[in-house]
């Protein structure tokens, strides 16, 4: 068994995430397979390790910094970001 974060995702939070990712992969050429998974999470349980966390929570904060700077509304990415960071860690079997 593993732990990993447990996010229970709506489509408001699979499109937020799919789009700071897209942005970020533009930058950095990586984030393919985290976005893969995005996709085809099964029942709306995203399970993330601690590195996809990181990577999530850095992509949607500098998609909020771009927003803020272009005087845009962020309340979506915020509540989002809040979403993620209030996850807590369950216990997955090795995949």
């Amino acid at each position: 068994m593993e732990k990993q974060r447990l996010i229970k995702m709506g489509d408001l939070e699979q499109r937020f995430l799919l789009k700071a990712l897209g942005e970020t992969q533009k930058r950095t050429g990586m984030g393919q397979d985290l976005m893969e998974k995005i996709v085809h999470v099964q029942k709306k349980k995203l399970y993330l390790s601690d590195e996809e966390y990181e990577w999530t929570i850095q992509s949607l904060n500098n998609m909020r910094n771009a927003y803020l700077s272009a005087g845009r509304s962020c309340g979506g990415i915020d509540r989002v970001l809040l979403k993620l960071i209030k996850s807590k860690y369950r216990h997955v079997p090795v995949r």
